[in-house]
């Protein structure tokens, strides 16, 4: 897989937090959070990992690391790992 794949993937559909508390879409090179929030990011791969750099920070954390699997798709904190949201 590749940037470009994930790029692909994520602007494919919208997608829903697994609590659905929160809507996510993302569009060019921006994440839109419940139409509310427009967080211009970067995807990129470190160490044959992903991650998606905010330019703002999203639940006090600004670097996410991405883990897709053919249902799913997690965003974990950079900082502690833990799973931050699961997408839909």
């Amino acid at each position: 897989m590749t940037v470009g794949d994930i790029y692909a993937r994520l602007h494919s559909r919208t997608y829903y937090d697994r609590t659905e508390q929160f809507k996510f879409r993302f569009v060019n090179n921006a994440l839109l959070i419940d139409r509310r929030a427009i967080i211009p990011i970067v995807i990129h791969m470190l160490d044959g990992i992903f991650y998606m750099q905010a330019s703002k920070q999203i639940a006090n954390e600004s670097l996410f690391r991405i883990q897709m699997n053919e249902e799913d798709i997690t965003l974990y904190s950079a900082v502690d790992n833990s799973a931050l949201w699961t997408l839909e």
